[in-house]
């Protein structure tokens, strides 16, 4: 999963995807097809496993991330 697709399903901005994936130890990986991963795309995007977004998406300090966007 690119890394927009992920803060689209998150519903965060890129500075606190950042900070999410750091306090969570979320790193991008490298997939074994990536033309198959991009699916056909040029150029190298950054990819992250679509197991670890689902476990952000359960994460309750989200919700505070969002909060702070809305204030």
């Amino acid at each position: 999963m690119s890394r927009k697709a992920a803060m689209k399903m998150l519903q965060l901005t890129l500075k606190d995807f950042r900070k999410l994936c750091i306090l969570k130890g979320i790193y991008p990986r490298e997939p074994r097809n990536r033309k198959r991963a991009q699916k056909g795309a040029a150029g190298i995007k950054t990819l992250y496993q679509t197991k670890d977004i689902q476990f952000l998406m359960h994460e309750p300090i989200i919700w505070k991330l969002r909060d702070y966007k809305v204030r």
